[in-house]
């Protein structure tokens, strides 16, 4: 008895922690997606506020992006308070606030209200990646009271007259059936200057609902529908009429001409008081980076279908060629050759597709940075385009996490830093306005962010005076390629008191360090007047390459195919081929191994290798051909290859590793960096 109520009592707390477990299990699933979906909501929000901002003129569409943010906000508000985010859930209802006082036309659309919004977004941000690591969230005081500053910036009121007077405009039928917030609505629209029209339109009973939806999906393209009032015909009792309260600052010839299919559309303006609205002067926010939120990653199901199905087939075949192994082992070799081929590129193709769910696209990351060094422009007063090309190559989420900080201080370095004011730039014979361009650039391999700036330039008696002044060194006028070299030293900087922006000595050093770290490398140009080119230089994470394996010393490595030209024996290493004079390298020179033995009589493979210089510059397309003569060539392989992650910066020409087919593990050689070291 006693060994039952044991037993009864052991499944129970069984079951009931396994319960519990995978309720936790469940609810941590849950916020980890609801997490994911933020990211997209905030992201989307961001986008909304720089279409806003770069708004200047129409009056509707600017209310429509305000209608979109507040939806947007509203939802995060929603979500958060669900699962006990309280913090975020607070900023969400401030944010809200002060949009709802926009949405009714109380609160002005300026400059500072959108400054204040971005503020307000790059906080949840920030909020929702702390929620996610379980660190205490800092005091948002001074954001509240900055958002609650903004919701005091009333638009001018309308005296009682004006709206009296914009009523009146409106016929009494159609007044009288207007609900108070429509008034409200229909007074705003006309204080910011949008005309009224009436819009009449006359419907068989039999088709009005659809030929009705039509004109409404028609108007809406254009303008505002405030209200729509019906009313039967008297001599035509067949048909219905509507009359629909619009406004539009589109001429209506436009609009009738789309409308155009529909019959007996006719309209009447009945108020126009247009006139030039200004913007207040700008106060930048102030922006933080904010890391991803989640380690999850989203694929839409015709992707996970593809998966599945590619999965089963490739079951269906390994099966079927194991099962003629077994059954027929001496009469099913070429069969077999077929299916192991077939197996293979359907195991390289799962394999590929596998990794590219794993990857991001850099858009929104650089779309952030942009955007840090737009609010760094502004707080700086100075005019600065920002342009930004390659945001469609897709990198692994972990790599593109790691990014985000090194991005946008480099942004904010070009900004602060490298382009001048625009006084200085006149002098200078240059445009007014700077340009500060991110791209993104995938060579093989690898993949290179730049951000180029077309400033001031580096300064090389600039950083000599700050380098003796620091006590660095004692020796004045430092060439270029020592200065470069010296803005990397911790605590190094050239200006004596810190900006808001940039300047505490804290920040290409930091830069360069997490670069390094996720096994890339942070590489820097400049030209004196003319602007300075930071490029990161990221390696690949996870991906399948097509490679040469070749053997030197004893040891196999890995050349990327797309660097191969060509392969071919020889007997003995001259420096050039006879066929077109080609510098030749030797693979253990450039490794650092043992020459062969004078015994050893084996033939020698001379693979001729073509790549970007990398000496040539970072902006540089200059190709150079190398012949590297190996101990041996084994043929070519699909790898799969690996990041070394922060040890990379230490194995000097090595772009990753891989396991070959028979287990063992070859390194994947970085020809061009190797072939730049001490041994070219």
């Amino acid at each position: 008895m006693t060994n039952c109520c044991f037993k009864f009592l052991e499944t129970w707390n069984f079951l009931h922690y396994s319960r519990f477990t995978i309720y936790y299990l469940s609810v941590d699933h849950n916020q980890s997606e609801f997490l994911t979906e933020i990211e997209e909501t905030v992201e989307n929000v961001f986008a909304d506020l720089d279409e806003l901002r770069a708004t200047r003129t129409d009056g509707r569409i600017r209310r429509e992006l305000i209608d979109r943010i507040f939806r947007h906000v509203h939802s995060i508000k929603g979500s958060a308070a669900t699962y006990g985010l309280e913090v975020v859930s607070q900023i969400a209802h401030e944010l809200e606030s002060l949009l709802d006082e926009v949405r009714g036309g109380r609160v002005l659309i300026d400059t500072e209200m959108i400054d204040a919004c971005e503020s307000a977004t790059e906080a949840l941000l920030e909020s929702l990646s702390l929620a996610a690591a379980g660190v205490v969230e800092p005091s948002r005081r001074a954001l509240f009271a900055r958002l609650q500053a903004a919701a005091q910036n009333r638009a001018v009121a309308i005296g009682a007259e004006d709206r009296e007077a914009i009523l009146a405009s409106i016929p009494d039928e159609i007044r009288q059936s207007l609900t108070e917030p429509e008034k409200q609505r229909a007074v705003n629209i006309a204080a910011q200057g949008a005309p009224l029209f009436i819009v009449s339109a006359t419907f068989e009973i039999n088709t009005f609902d659809e030929e009705f939806s039509r004109l409404r999906a028609s108007l809406s393209e254009f303008g505002e529908v405030i209200s729509t009032s019906p009313a039967i015909d008297d001599e035509h009792p067949e048909k219905i009429i509507f009359r629909v309260l619009y406004a539009s600052e589109t001429d209506p010839k436009t609009i009738e001409a789309a409308s155009r299919p529909l019959p007996h559309v006719r309209f009447t303006e009945i108020l126009d008081r247009r006139a030039g609205s200004g913007e207040s002067a700008s106060l930048s926010s102030t922006h933080s980076s904010a890391p991803l939120l989640t380690k999850s990653v989203r694929t839409d199901l015709d992707k996970l279908d593809r998966l599945i199905s590619s999965t089963h087939e490739l079951l269906r075949t390994t099966s079927t060629a194991l099962e003629l192994a077994i059954s027929q082992p001496a009469t099913a070799s070429e069969k077999l050759a077929q299916l192991n081929e077939q197996i293979r590129s359907s195991f390289i193709g799962l394999e590929d597709e596998l990794i590219n769910l794993r990857m991001m696209s850099l858009g929104p990351t650089l779309q952030r940075a942009a955007r840090a060094g737009k609010a760094a422009a502004r707080s700086a007063a100075k005019e600065i385009d920002f342009e930004i090309s390659g945001g469609d190559i897709r990198l692994d989420k972990l790599l593109v996490e790691a990014l985000v900080d090194p991005l946008i201080h480099l942004v904010r370095n070009a900004v602060d830093h490298g382009i001048e004011t625009g006084a200085e730039r006149e002098a200078a014979g240059k445009k007014p306005r700077g340009t500060v361009r991110i791209v993104v650039l995938s060579e093989g391999s690898q993949t290179r962010l730049r951000v180029i700036d077309d400033g001031r330039g580096v300064d090389p008696m600039a950083i000599s005076e700050a380098a003796l002044r620091l006590g660095i060194t004692h020796e004045p006028g430092l060439d270029i390629e020592r200065s470069l070299r010296l803005i990397f030293r911790p605590g190094f900087t050239t200006v004596s008191s810190a900006s808001g922006i940039s300047g505490r000595g804290v920040g290409l050093d930091i830069v360069e360090t997490g670069i390094e770290q996720v096994g890339g490398e942070l590489r820097v140009s400049s030209s004196l007047g003319r602007g300075t080119t930071f490029e990161i230089r990221l390696p690949v994470t996870f991906g399948v390459v097509a490679a040469n394996v070749v053997v030197s010393a004893g040891h196999r490595y890995c050349i990327p195919a797309n660097q191969t030209l060509g392969i071919e024996a020889i007997d003995v290493i001259d420096g050039t081929s006879a066929a077109d004079q080609l510098r030749q390298v030797s693979m253990r020179d450039l490794l650092g191994q043992p020459e062969a033995s004078d015994d050893d009589s084996s033939q020698l493979h001379l693979i001729t290798c073509q790549f970007t210089d990398e000496r040539a510059g970072i902006n540089s397309q200059e190709t150079k051909s190398v012949g590297i003569v190996v101990d041996r060539v084994e043929g070519p392989q699909e790898v799969l290859v690996r990041n070394l992650g922060r040890h990379a910066g230490r194995w000097y020409g090595i772009a990753g590793a891989t396991e070959l087919r028979d287990g063992t593990v070859a390194l994947v050689l970085d020809l061009p960096r190797l072939l730049s070291g001490p041994h070219s």
